[in-house]
């Protein structure tokens, strides 16, 4: 059974239904997406980008392939590399820890947690 759009929805020309009670996955990570897209901007291979930061081409590739998340070493090689501030990774690659954490085990904690004070 498909659910109405809300009442504000349905006079706008570009509403899209969505279903309230799904809560949608986290995105890809955007500090893994910008490397990648650094690099594909400048037209360097994950091979050339890693020996000018002194990096294993397996560390990047890990990076890029969202299976480890940029670490404060390879964001600094990054910023030196191609002038991408490291801090900006960081805090991308932060945000995104965060919201998967949230997605995947926030219930849980707010269930294991006693609250001791509130602000």
């Amino acid at each position: 059974m498909k659910t109405k759009p809300p009442a504000s929805q349905m006079n706008s020309p570009h509403a899209i239904p969505r279903d309230p009670t799904k809560i949608p996955k986290p995105v890809s990570n955007p500090a893994a997406a910008l490397i990648r897209d650094t690099l594909e901007h400048y037209h360097v291979t994950q091979v050339e980008a890693a020996r000018a930061m002194n990096i294993s081409t397996a560390q990047l590739s890990d990076v890029i392939r969202q299976r480890k998340g940029v670490s404060a070493t390879i964001a600094l090689r990054f910023q030196a590399c191609f002038g991408v501030p490291g801090d900006f990774l960081i805090q991308l690659q932060s945000q995104h820890d965060f919201r998967k954490a949230y997605h995947t085990k926030g219930a849980q904690i707010i269930r294991e947690v006693h609250v001791l004070a509130t602000p």
